[in-house]
């Protein structure tokens, strides 16, 4: 079979179509991979199982894909790079924190971080 240009401009319109598609097809896959992981929590400071010599600590970590934060049932504001501070009381020895974070689609995660008091 001999290509002509009407054969040739129609298999190049084809070739194209086609590679616009797939990119449409990945990018939605690209973009929707962030929804199925869920909710996150990472927590920067204080370390799990630190000794804290304060009578307050900041806790200072990052929460992705989340509609809510809470920190020992209180709400804890986020700002929209997922980033949040919160400074906390710290009892003399074992303080157990939980933070605990929800999406949009109703999935829960939760971080639970043991720092100890200094006792006086």
């Amino acid at each position: 079979m001999e290509l002509t240009r009407t054969s040739t401009l129609r298999i190049i319109r084809y070739a194209g179509i086609g590679i616009v598609a797939l990119i449409i097809i990945a990018y939605a896959i690209w973009r929707s991979l962030n929804y199925a992981r869920g909710p996150q929590i990472e927590v920067i400071e204080p370390a799990n199982g630190a000794s804290i010599s304060a009578s307050t600590v900041v806790i200072h970590g990052r929460a992705l894909r989340v509609n809510s934060l809470y920190l020992n049932g209180n709400s804890v504001s986020v700002d929209q790079q997922g980033n949040f501070k919160e400074i906390l009381i710290v009892f003399p020895g074992l303080n157990i924190l939980t933070l605990s974070a929800g999406d949009q689609f109703g999935r829960k995660t939760e971080k639970e971080l043991q720092i100890v008091g200094a006792t006086q």
